[in-house]
């Protein structure tokens, strides 16, 4: 049995741990080969992660079926532990993925609901308040998730995608979850340099999708952009929601105000 769900492993550390390496047939030791595999592809859209693999800086938690918002909550705790003393700059190196623990034969709309549903049972998880920087409402532009006191950006990925293959790393679904401030230090709309790397990847991934690009993808903060939107991308029979599956809880403070 693997006994490391919740445990926040950088990818060199893993791939050295006796327990990871003695469970060949286990699901997570196939998760992380066909994701290695994926991303050594050449064209696969996203550099920072190419090269992240590379260098075996990534940090990784499996999360199990039935215990899948607490494995994460605890392990999410450890790596934002681990990343906030590093340069904003150099934290894009060291990008977490979170391996979902999920049926094989669910649709690709059942798979983002139950991501929606897990990022709300993490979220009442929180052991720290929401930053009061941050407003709460995802349709406000402005708006990112939080966790532990630190705003993140949260790549949903499903192996329900077809049309849009840079969303599917494999039988699992997958949060790719990078700090918000260090994704926006090196990719910033409001710089040149941020701009073209922008261009650059969103190119490569419509040449990666046979064209498909997703039509949610902007720049953060700008008027009318909405995270959440970029956190789930739409295809044929995806979910499709009017409105952000994911509500903040109640505060006092918006207690005394409703």
């Amino acid at each position: 049995m693997f006994t490391g769900y919740g445990n926040c492993y950088r990818l060199d550390a893993l791939e050295l741990a006796d327990e990871h390496v003695q469970n060949r047939q286990h699901w997570t030791y196939k998760t992380i080969q066909h994701f290695k595999e994926t991303l050594a592809d050449p064209d696969f859209p996203c550099l920072f992660g190419r090269k992240a693999v590379t260098a075996r800086t990534c940090h990784i938690i499996f999360a199990r079926a039935g215990q899948l918002a607490e494995d994460i909550a605890h392990g999410l705790t450890d790596y934002i532990r681990t990343i906030e003393p590093i340069p904003l700059k150099q934290r894009i190196g060291n990008p977490l993925l979170v391996f979902l623990e999920t049926a094989t034969d669910s649709t690709l709309r059942q798979q983002q609901a139950l991501a929606w549903r897990v990022l709300g049972e993490l979220h009442a998880r929180d052991p720290q308040p929401w930053p009061q920087e941050v407003p709460q409402d995802p349709h406000d532009s402005q708006w990112s998730f939080c966790f532990a006191g630190m705003p993140l950006f949260i790549n949903m990925s499903f192996p329900g995608h077809q049309a849009m293959r840079s969303r599917n790393l494999g039988r699992h679904i997958a949060f790719v979850i990078n700090p918000r401030e260090s994704f926006d230090e090196v990719a910033s709309a409001s710089t040149e340099s941020g701009q073209r790397i922008r261009a650059r990847i969103r190119e490569r991934v419509r040449v990666y999708n046979d064209g498909v690009v997703p039509d949610a993808l902007g720049f953060f903060g700008q008027d009318g952009n909405f995270e959440w939107q970029q956190y789930q991308l739409q295809e044929p029979g995806s979910l499709n929601p009017a409105r952000c599956p994911f509500q903040a809880r109640a505060t006092p403070d918006t207690l005394i105000e409703n």
